[in-house]
């Protein structure tokens, strides 16, 4: 008798109930375990609920368990003998829930058997199992609108987009042709930026901060150069690239923020134009190249200047990588040049900071 009041006592934390609570904005118990079910009543997140206690049960020794067939032929034989029938405590079937199955019974207002979605729970087992359990990021049973609405709501509108055009000024660009002559004296000039980019809202955003798209870049200078051997010299270059742009609102408020943003640009039409001249002699060579520029930079918007219409002052960091310019134009004066048939020069890598406004139409 001492025996098993020892072991009623060591086994009785498993015959309590275990709590659990709702993780989703809405989920149904139903009448049996399957979606088609009837559904006898609805939780709200953050109710806790009672839950079979067998989600509890101790696994580890399972694989000493007879084998299905000599389980099968013990409870057939346990079945067919009238003690077990009489006694009440062995009456109707056993529930065993795991807490992989896809429903988890539990009990309604009555009392009642009723079953409830188990991604919906989160199980207070207060062990280390309680930390391996599937937990949703978005939703699946929120219906809720996200706010602010759009302005012609209920109306089907596109939402959650961003176009940007921007037009500023950067460093001048100090690498040039190594001219076979020095040079006596340089002028730059700051090249033109300007880029379009076509932004959209991650779906996981609900902030409405981090966006995603692509961006198109085009950039043009001139500098000229006097050498020392009476040339004078003309460089102008144009760059047209494209690539990825994202974007993220770091401060948000309701007329003012700073934005950070990077991309990273495929120039596939890199071009400079060397001039040169001498008295009544004239000669130029195209230098071709394809370069990859990451940009980084910061920005500041000025919300609604006009409607869907937001202000933009920005910096910009543009690195690129060390490039080989080549030409397959021959040249008629061949001191001018490094080689007169197929010429080619390297630059170095350069750090570019450039300065912009522009404006943003969000939508």
């Amino acid at each position: 008798m001492k025996k098993i009041l020892i072991i009623l006592i060591l086994s009785i934390t498993n015959a309590f109930a275990l709590d659990a609570v709702v993780t989703v904005l809405e989920t149904p118990l139903l009448k049996s375990p399957s979606y088609s079910a009837p559904v006898v009543q609805y939780l709200r997140k953050g109710d806790i609920i009672k839950v079979h206690p067998s989600l509890n049960n101790n696994t580890e020794f399972d694989h000493l368990a007879p084998s299905p067939e000599k389980f099968a032929k013990l409870k057939k034989e346990l079945d067919e003998s009238s003690e077990w029938n009489q006694d009440p405590l062995f009456k109707g079937e056993a529930t065993h829930a795991h807490i992989e199955d896809e429903f988890v019974p539990t009990l309604d207002r009555q009392g009642n058997t009723v079953y409830v979605i188990r991604d919906h729970l989160y199980v207070y087992f207060t062990s280390p199992k309680e930390l391996h359990q599937p937990n949703f990021r978005n939703d699946p049973t929120d219906y809720r609108l996200e706010e602010p609405l759009p302005k012609r709501y209920p109306l089907d509108t596109e939402a959650g987009y961003r176009g940007i055009v921007t037009l500023g000024l950067t460093q001048p660009y100090y690498e040039s042709y190594p001219y076979p002559s020095s040079v006596k004296a340089k002028g730059y000039t700051s090249p033109i930026d300007f880029n379009i980019s076509y932004l959209r809202n991650t779906p996981n955003d609900k902030q409405d901060r981090f966006y995603l798209g692509g961006t198109f870049n085009i950039r043009t200078f001139s500098n000229s150069y006097t050498l020392f051997n009476g040339n004078t010299s003309k460089e102008e270059g144009i760059k047209l690239g494209a690539g990825p742009y994202f974007s993220y609102d770091a401060f948000k408020g309701h007329k003012n923020r700073i934005n950070i943003y990077g991309s990273i640009n495929l120039n596939f039409f890199n071009q400079l134009n060397v001039s040169q001249k001498k008295a009544d002699l004239e000669e130029q060579r195209n230098y071709q190249a394809m370069t990859i520029s990451p940009r980084m930079g910061i920005q500041y918007h000025r919300k609604q200047i006009l409607e869907d219409v937001d202000f933009i002052l920005g910096t910009s960091m543009e690195l690129e990588p060390a490039t080989t310019f080549r030409t397959s134009s021959a040249a008629n004066q061949e001191t001018w040049w490094v080689s007169r048939g197929s010429d080619k020069f390297k630059t170095r890598t350069t750090f570019t900071l450039g300065g912009y406004i522009g404006f943003q139409t969000a939508y």
